[in-house]
C-alpha cells in the first residue's frame, strides 16, 4: 500500500514539475478521488475565469485551446498544454487550472491567471539628462508594456553597451520595481539605478611572440587601440591625437584581428592570437596616488601572438576553365612565384576587385552569373604552398525581365534609357554597376537605397534584374549672401532638377510642382537692392527627341550694375554696365573612346552697354560691344558618386572662338575709337580642368585638382578683348562683377586680388583635398576636408610662369541637402603677398571647386 502511494506521488510530481518550473500547475479539488495511475475522462461542463485585468474570455479559450464540450483526461496532456499555451504569452507571471467540481461525467474548471505588471514610467538614478534621454530611445519601451524578465535582461545590456562604448567597462545596473500610486491598476514604476565608475584608459599596451614584425608596426594596425603614451610613439600620434586611449573591449577584438590580417598579408598563415590579458592596475599604490583625482581607472592589456613560419606561393594552376586561357587568367591573378602567402590578395583578385579586373569581373561581364571559383591547396612543401584554382564556369545568362521599382515621381522611361542593362542582353555585372551609377548621377533618387537586385533562374539561365529606387527631393532652393566690391549681395533662385513642361497644363500634376520627365528648369535672381541686379532662367531637355543621350539646353540673362545714381544718370558722376545676352547648346553623349565621353557645343550672344563702368575704364570706358561665340568641348566623367565620389576622374577641355571680324573688313583698327574697335568683340580661349579621385583607406578621399585657362587674340591693333578675362582669388561666388569674366576661387586671398586690375589672359590654379565624410544620409551628407592649394594669373602669355605660384592651404567642411545642394564653408591661410591670410569663404553647389 506505501508502494503505491509513493508511486501515485512520484507520477504526480513528474506531472506537475514543468508548472512548478513556470509558476503554474493544475490543482486537483480535495473532495475528487483521482487516480493519477489512470486518468479519468471528463467532458468540460464549464469554464470560469479570475484575472483581474478582466481579459476577454474568448480570447484566453482560444489561446488555451479549451471550450466547453470538449473531451478531457483529468490529469491530462490537455490540461498541460493549455497551461503552456497561456504562459507562453509572456503576460501572466502565474497561470493556474483548478477542477472546481464533477458532475456526472461533466468537469468544471476554473482558470487562474495572474497578469505581470504593466510600465506605468521610467526614471534613470545616476546619470545625466542627456544619458537618460539617449538611453530612453535606446530601450524602445513605451508605457503600457508588459514587464518581463526579458525586457529587463534586454535594457541592462544595452546600458551597458552604451557606456563601454563611452570606456566605462565597470558600469552597474540595478533594476527596482515599486507600484504605481496613481491608481492605475497592476502598473509599475521601472527605475535604473546605474553606476558608471570611472573611465577605464589602458595604461600600457604591449605585444609579446612577434619575433620577425616589429611592434610599432603591429601597433599602426590597431586603428582604435592605444595607450595613454601614444605622445612617446610618433607613429600612432595623429591617430591618437583624434581618438582617445580608451578601453573597449569590442574594439580591441576588432584591432586584433587586423593585426592577424596583417600577418596573413605577409605570408604568415598560420599566425593567430594566443592570448590577450588585460588586468587593472589602479589598486597599485603607484597607480593610485597618480589616478587618485583622476575620473578614470587604468588596465594594462598585454598581448601574445603566434606568428609561425612566412609562406609563399610556388605553383598556381588552373582547372576547369575552357572561356580563358590559363596564361589569360593569371595575368589577371596578378601573383607570381615567390610571392608572400597572402589570402587577402588571392581572393580579392579572384572575386572582387574595386578596380573590376578580378577573375570573376571577367566572367560575369560575359555573361556568366553562374560561375565559381574555389582555390585548394593541394600541396604544402616547406615554406612553399601549391594552389588549385578550381572554376565552374556554367553556362552564360541572359537577361529576361528589367524592373524598376520604387518610383513615385520619375517617368519609367526616363529610367530605363539610361540603363545598361537591356533584356536580351547577355549579364554583365560592370554593366549592372554603370546601371546604378547613372541613375545615381540623374540625382532624383537616394544613393543609399538604391541597389540592384539580380534574380537569377538556373533552370532556363536567364537572370530578372531589379532596380529598387527611392524618390529624393530634387528641387533646390538657393538662398546666398555675401560681401565683396563694398556690397552686401542676396542671391534667391530655384531650380528643378526633375521638372515636366508638359504637365505644366495638368493641375493634377502640381504637386507640388509638375515633375517625373527629367527636364531642368532654373531662375535665379541675385541684388544688392540699389546698385546691382542680376536675373537669370534656363530650360534643359537631357534627351533631345527621345531616343539619343543628347540635351538641348537654352538659357536668357539681364544684369546691371551701376553706382545707383537713378534720378539723374546724365549726370557726370553716373556709371552703369548692362549685360543682356542667352545661350543655346547641345550636347552629347559619345560612344567613342568610351561612353564616359560627352561633346558640347553652344552658340552664345551677349550684348554691353558700358557706360563709364570704372572695371573696365582703362580698355574700355564708353560704348556698346556685342559677344557671339561658338564653343566647342570635350569631357569625360567617371565619378562613383555626385555628392562623396571616392573613384573616378572628371576632365574637360573646352574652346571658344568668335569669328575674326578684323581680318575680313579690311578696317584700320589702330586709329579706331573704343566704341567702333569693341563693336564686334573678338577672341579665342581655352579651358582645361581634370579632377581625379583616389580612395587612401576605408572612407578617406584625395583629391587632385588641375585647372587653367588661355585667351588671346587675332589682331594685335585691337588686343585682347575687355570682356570675359580671368580673376584669380577668392570663392568664386563674385557673380555680381558683370563684365563677363571668369572667376578661378583660390582660397586663402581676397576675391579677384591675385590678377591684375584689368584682368588676366592666362592662369592656372593645383589642389590637393584630404576628404573625410562624417555623415552620409539619405537626409544629408557631412563631410570635413583638409587642401593645399596653388595658383596664378598673368597679363600676357609671354610672362606665363607656371610654377610660380601664390600658395594656401586650409580646412573645410561640405554639407549637401536636397533642397539646397552642397554648400560648404572653409578657412584658408594664404602664404604670399598682401591679400593673403587668414580667410573665410562661403561655396555653393562646387562653386569653390
Amino acid at each position: 500500500m506505501l508502494n503505491k502511494h509513493i508511486t501515485r506521488f512520484v507520477i504526480l510530481l513528474f506531472l506537475l514539475v514543468p508548472s512548478l518550473q513556470t509558476k503554474a500547475q493544475v490543482t486537483i479539488g480535495e473532495d475528487y478521488d483521482v487516480d493519477y495511475l489512470t486518468p479519468k475522462t471528463y467532458e468540460i461542463g464549464g469554464i470560469t475565469i479570475d484575472n483581474e485585468d478582466h481579459l476577454d474570455q474568448r480570447m484566453v479559450l482560444l489561446v488555451a485551446g479549451l471550450q466547453v464540450g470538449d473531451v478531457i483526461k483529468i490529469p491530462g496532456d490537455k490540461i498541460s498544454m493549455a497551461i503552456d499555451n497561456l504562459w507562453a504569452q509572456g503576460l501572466f507571471e502565474d497561470v493556474q487550472i483548478v477542477l472546481t467540481r464533477v458532475q456526472d461525467d461533466k468537469a468544471f474548471l476554473k482558470i487562474l491567471l495572474r497578469s505581470r505588471p504593466k510600465l506605468a514610467a521610467v526614471k534613470f538614478n545616476g546619470i545625466s539628462g542627456s544619458d537618460a534621454e539617449k538611453l530612453g530611445k535606446d530601450f524602445d519601451i513605451h508605457v503600457g508594456d508588459v514587464v518581463t524578465e526579458n525586457m529587463l535582461k534586454t535594457t541592462e545590456n544595452k546600458a551597458k553597451s552604451h557606456y563601454a562604448e563611452k570606456g566605462f567597462t565597470n558600469v552597474e545596473v540595478n533594476t527596482q520595481l515599486t507600484s504605481d500610486t496613481s491608481g492605475k491598476g497592476n502598473y509599475v514604476v521601472l527605475t535604473y539605478n546605474i553606476k558608471k565608475g570611472k573611465r577605464v584608459k589602458i595604461e600600457s599596451l604591449t605585444i609579446e611572440g612577434n619575433d620577425q614584425v616589429s611592434e610599432n608596426k603591429l601597433l599602426r594596425k590597431m586603428k582604435n587601440t592605444h595607450d595613454v603614451h601614444y605622445w612617446k610613439k610618433f607613429f600612432v600620434w595623429t591617430k591618437g591625437f583624434w581618438s582617445r586611449s580608451k578601453y573597449r573591449e569590442f574594439e580591441l577584438n576588432d584591432d586584433l584581428d587586423q593585426v592577424i590580417a596583417y600577418y596573413n598579408e605577409l605570408g604568415y598563415r598560420d599566425a593567430r592570437i594566443v592570448s590577450d590579458t588585460v588586468w587593472n592596475v589602479s589598486t597599485d599604490s603607484l597607480s593610485m596616488s597618480k589616478n587618485k583625482k583622476k575620473k578614470q581607472d587604468r588596465v594594462k592589456v598585454n598581448v601574445k601572438v603566434h606568428e609561425g613560419r612566412p609562406f609563399f606561393f610556388r605553383n598556381i594552376t588552373f582547372s576547369g576553365n575552357t572561356v580563358y586561357s590559363s596564361e589569360t587568367l593569371a595575368q589577371h591573378l596578378r601573383i607570381n612565384k615567390g610571392d608572400p602567402y597572402n589570402k587577402t590578395i588571392l581572393e580579392t583578385n579572384l572575386t572582387y576587385n574595386p578596380s573590376g579586373t578580378d577573375i570573376t569581373s571577367m566572367y560575369m561581364d560575359n555573361g556568366y552569373l553562374f560561375f565559381e571559383v574555389h582555390p585548394i591547396e593541394v600541396a604544402v612543401e616547406g615554406d612553399s604552398i601549391d594552389i588549385d584554382i578550381r572554376i565552374v564556369e556554367g553556362k552564360q545568362a541572359r537577361i529576361r525581365n528589367v524592373v524598376v521599382e520604387g518610383n513615385t515621381i520619375t517617368n519609367d522611361k526616363i529610367i530605363y534609357r539610361e540603363l545598361h542593362t537591356k533584356p536580351g542582353d547577355l549579364f554583365s555585372r560592370d554593366a549592372v554597376i554603370r546601371s546604378r551609377r547613372e541613375l545615381v548621377t540623374l540625382g532624383y533618387f537616394k544613393e543609399e537605397s538604391l541597389i540592384p537586385e539580380p534574380r537569377p533562374n538556373a533552370k532556363d539561365g536567364t537572370v530578372d534584374i531589379i532596380y529598387k529606387v527611392e524618390e529624393n527631393q530634387t528641387s533646390q532652393l538657393q538662398l546666398q549672401g555675401g560681401y565683396g566690391n563694398g556690397m552686401i549681395i542676396g542671391q534667391v533662385g530655384i531650380q528643378l532638377n526633375n521638372f515636366s513642361a508638359r504637365k505644366v497644363f495638368n493641375k493634377d500634376a502640381w504637386r507640388p510642382l509638375p515633375g517625373g520627365d527629367g527636364q531642368k528648369l532654373m531662375l535665379n535672381a541675385v541684388s544688392n537692392g540699389k546698385y546691382y541686379y542680376a536675373l537669370n532662367a534656363g530650360f534643359t531637355e537631357p534627351w533631345l527627341g527621345g531616343k539619343r543621350p543628347q540635351s538641348l539646353s537654352v538659357s536668357v540673362s539681364h544684369n546691371l550694375i551701376s553706382n545707383g545714381f537713378w534720378q539723374d544718370k546724365g549726370s557726370s558722376g553716373y556709371y552703369s554696365l548692362t549685360i543682356t545676352g542667352g545661350n543655346v547648346a547641345l550636347t552629347r553623349r559619345l560612344k567613342w573612346p568610351d561612353d564616359y565621353f560627352i561633346m558640347s557645343q553652344a552658340l552664345s550672344y551677349k550684348h554691353y552697354n558700358q557706360n563709364n563702368y570704372p572695371g573696365l575704364s582703362n580698355v574700355f570706358y564708353k560704348g556698346h560691344a556685342n559677344d557671339l561665340s561658338y564653343s566647342l568641348g570635350i569631357s569625360r566623367n567617371s565619378l562613383d558618386s555626385p555628392i562623396y565620389p571616392r573613384s573616378g576622374s572628371e576632365v574637360s577641355v573646352q574652346g571658344f572662338v568668335t569669328p575674326p571680324y578684323s581680318l575680313f573688313n579690311g578696317k584700320d583698327y589702330s586709329a579706331m575709337e573704343q566704341s567702333d574697335r569693341y563693336k564686334w568683340l573678338e577672341y579665342y580661349k581655352i579651358n582645361i580642368r581634370g579632377s581625379w579621385m583616389l580612395n587612401l583607406i576605408g572612407d578617406v578621399v584625395l583629391n587632385a585638382r588641375f585647372r587653367a585657362g588661355y585667351m588671346g587674340y587675332y589682331n594685335n591693333d585691337i588686343g585682347l578683348s575687355p570682356f570675359g578675362r580671368y580673376y584669380v582669388g577668392g570663392d568664386g561666388l563674385s557673380s555680381w562683377v558683370l563684365d563677363g569674366r571668369e572667376v578661378i576661387p583660390m582660397r586663402g586671398y581676397q576675391n579677384a586680388r591675385l590678377s591684375p586690375d584689368e584682368g588676366a589672359s592666362v592662369f592656372d590654379r593645383f589642389t590637393l583635398e584630404l576628404r573625410q565624410p562624417i555623415i552620409e544620409s539619405a537626409a544629408a551628407t557631412i563631410y570635413v576636408l583638409g587642401f593645399l592649394e596653388g595658383g596664378n594669373s598673368w597679363s600676357r602669355i609671354k610672362d606665363f610662369q607656371p610654377f610660380k605660384m601664390y600658395n594656401s592651404a586650409g580646412l573645410g567642411v561640405r554639407l549637401y541637402m536636397p533642397m539646397f545642394g552642397l554648400i560648404g564653408i572653409d578657412w584658408g591661410y594664404g602664404f604670399d603677398g598682401v591679400y593673403g591670410g587668414s580667410q573665410f569663404h562661403f561655396s555653393i553647389n562646387q562653386s569653390i571647386d
